[in-house]
Parts: structure tokens; C-alpha cells; sequence
């Protein structure tokens, strides 16, 4: 997608007023991130194959010899926990293995499982997330910028071509719009956005945020101007969106995973919102972000957190009985023909 004269006079006054590099740290995972991946790895939902390649256990399906599947997002966030160790000369994960063949392992599985179409390259979900209106194969914007990266992660510390031209397709359908098969969807206001749910319409909030900062990543790598002006163009859809993802029922309030079921979210994922928009914070010094950071974050305590609590348990024993209801009008129609 060629860079627009509109997108050419877009000001934004983001990007280069911090010291981060695309090969640094992996900012948006916290340690205590790896405790709580390293929590899923001892109850068993997660697994690992021969190649220390992680699978998980498919949700909706109990334990069993079909109940694990490869997520291209799972295989990348693994990638990027042991790229952390790897620069730091930690061991958070813990788990007694080589850590620069278990990061090759990952980067290894990502460049043979991609799909190629075109001059892009991505990975398909082979499993139903039927709870967002998926299923398979689907797409995830978000697996494409956790992968991305990694990818580029492991250009710095492998040089490999063919790892680096894998990450240049991956970019490419990150600037490609949604309609002509690549993940940057325009809202009918212009707005640039990256949905975790390919094909459902909703706005995960998470899964933009993660996937607009790989395009930053890109931009820091190749300094190509036309992955900063998407990313400014992100940012200013956050600028005008925020405020949708607060959520308020008479004194409780909290955010929203998601746009278009507007249900909020659990405690992790509040704190997950508040980290996300600091880390942002750090390199663009928008003081809108640390605002509604600051404003998440005074959510998080009593008397809201019960009051929030109370709430969602009310909201959803009134959608459960609102189901009941429907079903028993189903069947009453279904009765008379």
C-alpha cells in the first residue's frame, strides 16, 4: 500500500523521543508475566513437543491426546519470554533447557508453519475461538505482530536472510489493508486499527496495542517512513477511541476487553490495559496515554473493585436468564409449526 498524500500531511507528534530499539528487551512483557506463563506450564496447559515448541490446550476441550494445538501466538510469546532471558542473562522460565536453541526452536517453527500470498506471509488458527465468531482457519493481527517481533529479534541475533525476508512479508501484510488481504483494517471515520479477531468486527484493545507497537518495531528496523505514519495514525485512533473502553454501571467502574461485546474484564487484563498504555507512554510522551493510564489504574481498589465485582456478576446472571428466556420462545415457536 503506497503512502497517501493525506497520509503524508497526518501530523502526529509521536515516535523517536525515546532510546528504544527494536532488538531491545521486550518491553510489554513484565517478569511477572514469565510467573504467570510458568504457572500454565505447571497445571499442564501447556505443553511442549520434542522441539520445545509450545502447544495449548484447546478451549472448550478437556485434557486428552487431541486436546492440545500449535497458536502461532503461544509459539511467539514463548519466542520473546526466552529472547528476554536470552539478552539478560536470566532464567525466568526456569526450565533447565538451552535457551538460544529453544529461541531458535520458535523462530524455527514460525518461517515453515507461515502461509505465503503474494508479497505477504502470515499464520492461520487451526481451532475455533467460537466465543469471538471464529472459525478456523482464522487470523490473528495479533499473532502477526508478536511474530514480527520476534522475527526481527532474531535477524539482530542470527542474521539470517531467510529469517529476515520472513519478517519483511510479515511487515508488508501489516501495511496492507484488510480488503486486499492483509491486516490494516479502515474504519468507515479512517481510523487505522489492528484486530486480534480477524473477520469479527470486534476492537480488542490488547491485541491493537501489541500489534501497532510491531509496526513501530518495523519502522525502527528498516526506516521505512510509511510504518511510522501507520503507527502515528494508530496512536491517533487511540486518541479517539479511549474513552469508548471505560466502563461504568452506577458507582463501579472498569474497561472493556472489546469494542463490540463491551463486556469488562477480568483484574489481569485491567492491569495488562494500565501497563500497555505506560509502556506506550514511554515512547511517544502522549499525555493522553498516561492519563487514561493513571485513570485505569485508580480503578484498581476498594470499594470499585467490589462494586465492579458485583456488578459483573449481576450483568451476567441477567444474561444467562435473558438466554433462558430466548430458548424457551424458540421453543414455543418451534412447538406451534
Amino acid at each position: 500500500m503506497a503512502t497517501t498524500s493525506a497520509q503524508k500531511r497526518f501530523k502526529c507528534q509521536t515516535m523517536s523521543l525515546s532510546n528504544y530499539r527494536y532488538f531491545d528487551k521486550y518491553l510489554l512483557f513484565k517478569d511477572s508475566m514469565a510467573h504467570d506463563y510458568l504457572s500454565f506450564i505447571k497445571k499442564g496447559i501447556i505443553v511442549f513437543d520434542n522441539d520445545g515448541v509450545p502447544l495449548g490446550q484447546r478451549p472448550g476441550i478437556s485434557k486428552g491426546s487431541l486436546s492440545y494445538v500449535y497458536n502461532p501466538v503461544g509459539v511467539a510469546n514463548h519466542g520473546l519470554f526466552l529472547y528476554n532471558d536470552l539478552i539478560q542473562n536470566t532464567d525466568h522460565l526456569a526450565l533447565g533447557i538451552d535457551k538460544k536453541v529453544a529461541f531458535d526452536s520458535q523462530v524455527g517453527w514460525l518461517v515453515r508453519n507461515r502461509t505465503d500470498r503474494n508479497d505477504m506471509g502470515y499464520w492461520f488458527h487451526n481451532y475455533p475461538a467460537l466465543e469471538h465468531g471464529c472459525k478456523p482457519p482464522w487470523r490473528s493481527a495479533l499473532a502477526q505482530g508478536l511474530a514480527l517481533s520476534l522475527l526481527l529479534r532474531a535477524c539482530h541475533l542470527n542474521s539470517d536472510e531467510e529469517i529476515c525476508r520472513v519478517a519483511e512479508r510479515v511487515a508488508v501484510s501489516m501495511k496492507t489493508p484488510t480488503c486486499d488481504g492483509g491486516f490494516l483494517y479502515v474504519d468507515e471515520k479512517g481510523d487505522y486499527w489492528y484486530q486480534e479477531y480477524m473477520g469479527n468486527c470486534g476492537y480488542v484493545l490488547n491485541g491493537f496495542i501489541f500489534a501497532m507497537w510491531r509496526v513501530y518495531d518495523y519502522y525502527l528496523y528498516s526506516n521505512d517512513e510509511e510504518y511510522k505514519v501507520i503507527f502515528d495514525r494508530c496512536v491517533n485512533t487511540l486518541r479517539k477511541n479511549l474513552g469508548r473502553y471505560d466502563w461504568k454501571v452506577g458507582l463501579a467502574k472498569w474497561t472493556i476487553y472489546d469494542l463490540k461485546d463491551k463486556n469488562p474484564i477480568e483484574l489481569g487484563y485491567q492491569k495488562l490495559h494500565v501497563s500497555l498504555l505506560k509502556d506506550l507512554y514511554t515512547i511517544t510522551r502522549e499525555g493522553f496515554l498516561l492519563d487514561y493510564a493513571n485513570r485505569w489504574e485508580s480503578y484498581i481498589k476498594q470499594p470499585n473493585m467490589l462494586l465492579v465485582s458485583l456488578a459483573r456478576h449481576i450483568r451476567a446472571q441477567v444474561l444467562a436468564l435473558l438466554k433462558v428466556l430466548g430458548a424457551d420462545e424458540r421453543s414455543k415457536v418451534s412447538e406451534k409449526e
